[in-house]
């Protein structure tokens, strides 16, 4: 009976992002290696795949020919630009969730009252409510 040979999963081999792949534009991000420039990932973590993704769609750009003070400062603008649009999207997620709290306490008020929503003294416990919520 020939022995059952496994498979190698690339996932399993514990590979980290070095620093020395930023002179190719590249980023850890999520586990993964992303390029600064197309914003692109790699799918495993290793030099050969960074270098190649460099060489194939980045080596004839304007960034190819920097030198070293040039491609740091250009690392340091693109990796700036990645975080500020990324976090655009988390202040959205944020403030939908902030929403979304603010009515399901409106909501828990008008179950624990049993009121309808007429009483002035109750909407103004529920607007003081929704403000603490949002901010």
């Amino acid at each position: 009976m020939p022995a059952i040979i496994k498979k190698r999963k690339v996932d399993l081999e514990c590979r980290d992002f070095n620093s020395e792949w930023e002179k190719y534009f590249f980023t850890e991000r999520f586990g993964q290696a992303q390029c600064l420039i197309c914003l692109k990932t790699v799918a495993v973590l290793k030099e050969y795949n960074v270098r190649r993704h460099w060489e194939t769609q980045h080596q004839a750009s304007s960034f190819a020919s920097m030198s070293a003070a040039e491609r740091k400062e250009a690392i340091v603008k693109l990796s700036d630009n990645l975080q500020k649009s990324t976090s655009l999207f988390c202040k959205q997620t944020t403030e939908a969730d902030k929403v979304t709290r603010a009515s399901y306490e409106v909501s828990r008020l008008l179950a624990r009252r049993m009121k309808p929503f007429t009483d002035g003294d109750f909407i103004k416990e529920c607007i003081i409510f929704v403000i603490d919520s949002l901010s």
